[in-house]
């Protein structure tokens, strides 16, 4: 049937459409929609063969056309429809078992469709306010008697949204439209195959399938989904088994982790504990060291104690006797005072002894009172350490 030209937009009461299902209607038949539908397309002619089959089987379909004393078994995969196998429409045979056996295991669960022959359908566009897209069956229902010559209880029909104009908040939709007489007069020479059916379309102009469904709701063949939320738990339970199996390989982990960490602390204090010790070796080191080193630089005090009191005359007393920085200072009571720093001289341990400061007579005790200094020699191979008399005696 040819298509009238469109009418003017029915009077409905004002409603708000809904987000979603204002963007749902824009992303119909938008470009975007266009790209995508073509980008997949593309990506789907990189896989092979057998992977498009499988995603395609959502839209795979047998159809059945009616051609004289046959039913010609049409098969539809990707978009692309052929011609796969010719039955007989034979009275009293049992076409449906034919039919299966045709089709065979690997295409025996495709819905079956009815495809009548073009010019059968009336097409009518209308414009509808957006809001009435979210019941457009029911709206589109209201509307036949006033767009089409028949009412809603004489035709099968469908609609779909064709275009959104988002500036007038309207929508096109096409109304698809069968007499119900030539309906029941297209399904009669199918006979049994009639009670399979999931759907009637039609061809256009051009030859192409509508891809609208013209039969009544209540009579589609509604497809058995038991094994598809088998095979939905059986894919959840795998999932949650992933899941489950992740989190306990990431909780092992946690687990090594933490006793790593604590491995690690030991060992940090471990390493803090011999840095110490290396320190404090360090410090006993040095300390060593310098007693080395202050031994090796001085000679020992007593040998120059034993060296100074076997150089001293009986004429001499010592009062005090002392060390600083190197020289040795001597205070005491003589006689002979001034002959102390050539007794002195001679010795291996001690250089440039001289008196200090001037000579005090002392009436009481009938001496003169000397303070006396020299300088420590370097201990050396020749030097005796020990204050051997026999080998640093006076002159």
């Amino acid at each position: 049937m040819s298509s009238p030209s469109n009418a003017s937009a029915p009077t409905l009461p004002a409603r708000t459409v809904s987000p979603f299902a204002a963007a749902r209607l824009r992303y119909a038949g938008s470009g975007l929609q266009k790209f995508l539908s073509w980008w997949g397309g593309e990506l789907a002619a990189l896989l092979p063969p057998r992977w498009r089959a499988l995603f395609a089987q959502g839209r795979a379909r047998v159809l059945y056309v009616v051609a004289g004393d046959a039913v010609e078994l049409r098969l539809e995969d990707e978009g692309s429809e052929r011609l796969f196998t010719a039955v007989p429409l034979e009275a009293g045979a049992d076409i449906r078992a034919r039919v299966d056996a045709k089709l065979g295991p690997n295409r025996i669960e495709r819905p079956r469709w009815l495809l009548l022959p073009g010019g059968q359908v009336l097409r009518r566009k209308i414009a509808l306010p957006l809001s009435a897209t979210e019941r457009l069956r029911e709206v589109v229902g209201f509307e036949l008697d006033r767009q089409t010559p028949f009412r809603a209880d004489q035709v099968a029909y469908d609609c779909r949204v064709v275009g959104i104009d988002a500036a007038s908040k309207m929508a096109q939709v096409e109304m698809l439209v069968l007499p119900k007489e030539r309906l029941e007069a297209a399904l009669v020479p199918l006979g049994a195959l009639a009670t399979q059916l999931s759907g009637v379309d039609a061809r256009d102009a051009e030859g192409r399938p509508l891809r609208c469904n013209l039969l009544p709701p209540e009579r589609r063949q509604r497809r058995d989904h038991r094994t598809l939320w088998i095979n939905l738990g059986l894919a959840a339970i795998a999932l949650v088994a992933i899941v489950f199996a992740l989190g306990q390989i990431l909780d092992n982990r946690l687990k090594a982790v933490a006793e790593l960490e604590e491995q690690v602390k030991g060992r940090q204090e471990q390493a803090r504990a011999v840095t110490l010790l290396s320190k404090q070796l360090a410090e006993t080191s040095s300390g060593a060291d310098f007693l080395s080193n202050k031994r090796a630089s001085e000679p020992p005090m007593l040998a120059v104690l034993a060296d100074v009191t076997s150089r001293i005359p009986d004429n001499t007393f010592l009062e005090r006797f002392s060390e600083q920085e190197g020289s040795i200072y001597l205070t005491g009571l003589s006689t002979d005072a001034a002959g102390l720093v050539a007794r002195l001289q001679s010795s291996p341990l001690l250089r440039s002894p001289s008196l200090s400061g001037s000579l005090q007579p002392d009436p009481a005790a009938k001496r003169d009172r000397f303070t006396l200094a020299a300088e420590l020699r370097k201990p050396d191979a020749k030097t005796p350490a020990n204050g051997d008399k026999r080998a640093a005696s006076p002159p």
